[in-house]
């Protein structure tokens, strides 16, 4: 741990948790650390500019709220998708065939959710119609 970062801070790193640049390695708290050892490095005689600073702070934290917007469209289109149960749908099938029915339940994938229809699951991305 860098001193004058401990665990009692307000800091919590699980935010980025799902975005790229976790996945990638990079988080919250890789932000803090490389920006503590780059305070400690500098040179005394020749700070970095403070605009600096704020410039990447500013980048972070556009990044940062764009990640949690991300997830909130990610939220309500989940929460939309049953409104649809019940309901009469058209989609297209991996052939690019439309097929209609009615969606007997939602499954959530990995990468989105599906509507069940007519025993079979389609990315709700392939919803054409809803009636």
């Amino acid at each position: 741990m860098i001193s004058g970062v401990g665990s009692s801070s307000s800091y919590d790193g699980s935010t980025l948790s799902n975005t790229a640049l976790a996945k990638a390695g990079f988080s919250q708290e890789t932000f803090l650390h490389l920006l503590v050892t780059q305070l400690k490095n500098q040179d005394p005689l020749n700070p970095q500019d403070s605009h600096e600073f704020v410039a990447e702070l500013a980048q972070f934290s556009s990044l940062e709220q764009m990640a949690n917007m991300n997830k909130s469209i990610t939220t309500v289109l989940e929460l939309s998708v049953t409104n649809v149960i019940g309901r009469t749908v058209t989609v297209l099938d991996p052939q690019g065939n439309t097929v209609t029915g009615i969606v007997d339940g939602i499954v959530y994938y990995a990468d989105g959710p599906a509507v069940n229809v007519n025993g079979t699951d389609y990315p709700f991305s392939s919803v054409q119609n809803i009636s």
